[in-house]
């Protein structure tokens, strides 16, 4: 049956038939107050807002009312916007004019044309066209549809689509499919953005199916199911200012504390049982005691075994044997095993509160109880909650009730929106984040910033909440392959806080595994250990053993490195740079970089380009493997091993890196510079640091960094409270200044007098060093070993010996980098700058893999062919006979080099089916090439496979 809507237009009653609507002849464009109302010619209207010079709302309503887009149930008040997109302030700098096909609306910046006959909306900017319809916008009963030209671009955004980055060439579904496997998708948002030079956000809670896939007819559509079409546009050069025009509409992204930097472990402590059995029995546990235990949830224990139980606590008030299986025990193991952690959630939202007692008031008294033993040990105490925020009857409150409002007066500082909050239509999950802000507000005004986990996010979820991927199974390389892109592509879809389950919270048993999902992410926002359903205990130390110690020296690697992981927070707050950032937001001008090619590595904020391991290469038992195609972006830039002080050319895809089970492929730029702080195992230790400021400085040329902090706990920041300091690096030579201004701003508690440590990467001893802070000049002194310059103020010592990790030392005797380290005294960092002057000390890089010179006396390769069987819809291998002495080739591949190939074949993946790409080779000896030899061409296959990788 047709759904009809009687509007009146032109004093004319028309009946509007929703079966396809597909919008005729544009009649007239009038400016109103407010907008611009465009007239179509079956008696359609629709409004143009211009919310300012770059920046525009489309809304077309056959019901004509104009009203915000519908919630998902009564009594939710979801907000995408922050920004009022009624308002008409952009209107007074709009004109109108018409034009041979149609009108003209002219903002200042860009030219929106509306076709006449075709009814198709277009923009340019510039002169040049950025955004067009390929044809009008259809509405039927049950889906509305924008189809645009595609203008030779690339596109990002949706949200949480697992295993991908890149939108081209994808159809994604804008649609929670709660299928947290590849290309399952979590937190959909209904936003994208195009290299073009526009983002879309559509102004919607109803479900989309994206189809980017345009390489049989151009086009590209977007649709909804719902009856109305309402969308804003924006409009920018790049895709920092894209992402920021984004957040300027729906919301700054929220600021992680600083707890929330550190892991947190989950689990329910006051619902299931623990029995006493043999080590041989599925599902036992060793515990603290020695002996082994199995779990039963309260409707799986057998009647015959609840006499010999144990039940769960927080706080373990039985003692005894049955003290080590509560929340306070898992906490004290963690400190026990020296690992850092942040927060801890000690409830679920299957059946498990946080007390045993007859009433909501006594579950209350011993929540607090945990949260005060929590708090006297560093950490801090979230809730996951599966139920409403407040009790049903505030009169009548049921123990099993919740009252987030009484939780947060109890010491609660963070929530994890569970089951309950996925809901069709997407408000449902959003209203309940952003009602759970309202009452952190409420309760604690400015002292409490928001710091809320959901798997359900839409647009403007990034305001209050950080975004979780979602229940995953570890123990498997496919769960951390299909995470990197998911994780990229969170922070181009404007969600730069994304946080996942350690090893998964389902699965496990493979230490290996454990291990390499603990280093990368290591170099990533938040870090759930989600305990009680996997095959083993979800902590860092369950494997023991070499698995723990290197779980735990990347978790100190983490607290180490804190004080730029909070400026590059801050930069995703208040800059919309992503901490997880695609290679191509740096270096815009490689075409790679907006590929699949890239999609298993990353940025770190500025300074850091992270590959982690994600499968099996060439492992062995250990799990000692290589990492291949790390692209080293730019020819004049010098990456850095983190963790050996290896230097590497950039401008070349290196091959062969290898990764040891210890090892974690991490590169620092050359230039950088990098505030670090003393590993620390909970962010009170941290926070007792605040007297010292230490930064690790790479030289090269000129560069600076701006290191940010605040209280790390209060939502003061947004009221500009908060200190940041610019450090620059400049090197001339062997000429090297050293630069930190003055601090600029405050916060409560700030305390200005700092000490200032500097270790700076060089291989000579100095011939002089000058330190001016403020207008005096301090004498420095050399201290005679480490020990002496630790205890000593104005001093320096050339330590030969210095490490980035000294956690990682056992497992390779040749990390010892060589570093000039200089310490000063403390000074008021507001009042007084401080130039370091050092002469005599840099030297020249000498990268492993440098450029090799041309030899026209090595052989090059013959018989550089495409093996077709080999070769597939997604990738080329290429093989060319062995060189007898060689030591290793290159490729280049479309231009790029590709170095220190060892074998005489080579498969190059993460290609679109049916795509030509062009292949040359080379021998390498001796740091010396042979000349390139004839060029190939070779092809995908046109037939995809049923399982994407």
């Amino acid at each position: 049956m047709k759904e009809e809507s009687t509007i009146n237009k032109n004093d004319q009653n028309q009946v509007i038939d929703f079966s396809n609507l597909k919008l005729q002849a544009i009649t007239n464009v009038t400016k109103q107050s407010g907008y611009f109302e465009i007239n179509y010619q079956n008696g359609l209207t629709a409004r143009l807002y211009i919310l300012d010079a770059t920046t525009f709302r489309l809304y077309i309503d056959p019901t004509q009312k104009f009203q915000e887009p519908e919630q998902s149930e009564a009594g939710l008040h979801a907000q995408i916007f922050v920004k009022d997109i009624y308002d008409s302030c952009g209107m007074n700098g709009a004109s109108i004019r018409v034009t041979n096909t149609g009108w003209q609306i002219d903002t200042g910046i860009i030219k929106i044309n509306l076709n006449k006959n075709s009814a198709t909306l277009g923009v340019t900017k510039n002169g040049k066209t950025i955004f067009q319809e390929a044809k009008s916008v259809e509405l039927t009963n049950s889906l509305t549809v924008q189809t645009l030209v595609d203008c030779n671009s690339n596109y990002f955004g949706g949200g949480t689509q697992n295993g991908r980055f890149t939108l081209a060439g994808e159809k994604v579904e804008i649609v929670n499919t709660n299928n947290w496997v590849d290309h399952g998708v979590a937190s959909p948002n209904p936003f994208y953005w195009s290299t073009a030079g526009y983002g879309v956000i559509r102004n919607t809670f109803k479900p989309g199916h994206y189809d980017f896939d345009s390489a049989s007819n151009n086009k590209i559509t977007t649709a909804h199911e719902e009856k109305r079409f309402d969308a804003v546009y924006f409009f920018a050069d790049s895709a920092y200012e894209l992402l920021s025009a984004y957040h300027q509409l729906t919301g700054q992204p929220a600021l992680t504390p600083i707890f929330g930097f550190y892991e947190a472990h989950l689990n329910a402590y006051n619902r299931d049982y623990w029995v006493e059995v043999n080590s041989k029995e599925k599902g036992a546990i060793k515990y603290p005691d020695g002996k082994y235990y199995r779990e039963y949830q309260p409707k799986d224990l057998p009647a015959e075994l609840k006499p010999k139980s144990i039940r769960e606590t927080l706080n373990g008030e039985h003692g005894g044997v049955s003290y080590q299986f509560s929340a306070r025990a898992m906490l004290d193991q963690y400190l026990e095993h020296d690992m850092p952690i942040g927060w801890f959630l000690p409830n679920d939202g299957y059946g498990a509160g946080y007390g045993q007692t007859d009433t909501l008031a006594g579950n209350l008294k011993n929540l607090a109880e945990f949260v005060k033993y929590a708090n006297s040990k560093g950490v801090q105490v979230g809730l996951w909650t599966q139920q409403n925020l407040a009790p049903v009857d505030p009169e009548n409150p049921k123990p099993d009730d919740r009252d987030f409002e009484k939780e947060l007066v109890a010491g609660v500082t963070a929530l994890k929106t569970d089951e309950a909050w996925v809901g069709h239509g997407y408000s449902f999950g959003l209203n309940a984040t952003q009602s759970t802000a309202k009452m952190i507000a409420k309760i604690k005004g400015d002292q409490l910033r928001p710091f809320i986990i959901t798997v359900d996010g839409w647009a403007g979820t990034q305001n209050t909440s950080t975004v979780w991927t979602g229940d995953e199974f570890g123990g498997e390389w496919e769960y951390i392959r299909f995470q990197i892109p998911t994780y990229i592509g969170e922070g181009l879809s404007g969600q730069p806080n994304v946080a996942s389950d350690m090893d998964g919270i389902f699965g496990g048993q493979n230490p290996i595994v454990n291990t390499r999902d603990y280093q990368w992410k290591a170099f990533t926002p938040i870090q759930l250990n989600m305990d009680g359903w996997g095959k083993n205990p979800k902590n860092p130390f369950a494997f023991g053993g070499i698995t723990t110690k290197l779980n735990r020296a990347y978790l100190k690697q983490k607290s180490m490195l804190l004080p730029y992981v909070y400026s590059i927070a801050a930069q995703a707050t208040f800059t919309s740079k992503p901490m997880v950032r695609a290679m191509f937001l740096q270096y815009p001008n490689v075409p790679e970089f907006y590929t699949n090619l890239v999609r298993y590595q990353y940025l770190w904020g500025d300074n850091f380009l992270v590959a982690p391991i994600y499968q099996n290469t060439t492992s062995d038992e250990k799990g000692n493997d290589v990492r291949n195609e790390i692209y080293l972006p730019d020819k004049k830039q010098i990456w850095i091993d983190y963790f050996t002080g290896q230097e590497y050319q950039g401008g070349q895809v290196i091959n062969n890196f290898a990764a040891p089970l210890w090892k974690l492929p991490v590169f620092v730029k050359a230039g950088a510079i990098i505030p670090v702080a003393p590993a620390t195992n909970t962010p009170q230790e941290y926070l007792n640091l605040k007297k010292m400021r230490q930064f690790v400085i790479y030289p090269s040329g000129t560069s600076n960094f701006n290191v940010y902090e605040d209280d790390g706990f209060s939502a003061q920041y947004k009221q500009d409270r908060y200190v940041q300091t610019k450090i620059s690096s400049s090197l001339r030579g062997s000429n090297l200044t050293i630069k930190i201004n003055k601090a600029q701003g405050t916060y409560a508690k700030f305390d200005p007098e700092k000490t200032t440590e500097l270790s700076i990467k060089t291989n000579k001893v100095p011939r002089t060093i000058a330190v001016l802070i403020g207008n005096k000049e301090v004498h420095l002194t050399e201290a005679e070993n480490l020990a002496d310059f630790q205890k000593h103020d104005n001093c320096y010592y050339f330590d030969q010996h210095y490490l980035t990790n000294p956690y990682l030392a056992e497992f390779n005797s040749n990390l010892e980098q060589t570093f000039l380290r200089i310490k000063l005294q403390p000074t008021n960092v507001c009042q007084n700058e401080i130039t370091v002057e050092i002469t005599g000390s840099a030297s020249t890089a000498v990268p492993v893999n440098e450029l090799p010179l041309k030899n026209e006396a090595l052989i090059v390769p013959a018989n550089l062919t495409q093996n077709d069987q080999k070769t597939t819809s997604n990738s080329i291998t290429v093989s060319w006979q062995p060189v007898p002495g060689c030591d290793s080739y290159q490729l280049k591949i479309d231009g790029l080099l590709y170095s220190n190939i060892e074998k005489t074949a080579f498969t190059f993946n993460n290609l679109k089916p049916d795509t030509t790409h062009t292949f040359q080779v080379r021998e390498i000896k001796e740091l010396t090439a042979s000349s390139w030899g004839a060029k190939i061409i070779c092809k995908t296959k046109k037939t995809v496979n049923s399982k994407k990788k």
